[in-house]
């Protein structure tokens, strides 16, 4: 997981979600916005596991690939369309935000 510190709020990602720019990478999606710190959030939708502890894990590991790859200088809202996490896909489209 993220530090408190590091992970956006409710209404921090309905603001991105609203006026942030998008990226598309294969199973990955993101929003962003430029700002001073690094934050992001990470979205997996119903559509994608029915389950919710699948979302959870699914949740759960993207922001385990994060801690290490979080982009600084950016506030970011990650969506998953498929339920696999492939964490080298994360970390490219991590590089194309900056």
């Amino acid at each position: 997981m993220l530090h408190k510190k590091a992970r956006l709020t409710s209404a921090e990602v309905c603001e991105i979600i609203k006026h942030g720019r998008s990226v598309r990478l294969g199973t990955l999606s993101a929003k962003f916005i430029k700002e001073t710190s690094g934050k992001a959030a990470v979205v997996v939708s119903a559509k994608v596991a029915k389950n919710a502890a699948l979302r959870n894990k699914l949740r759960r590991a993207a922001y385990l690939a994060l801690r290490t790859s979080l982009p600084q200088g950016v506030h970011v809202v990650f969506f998953l369309h498929k339920p696999v996490l492939d964490k080298n896909e994360l970390d490219s489209l991590c590089l194309k935000l900056i």
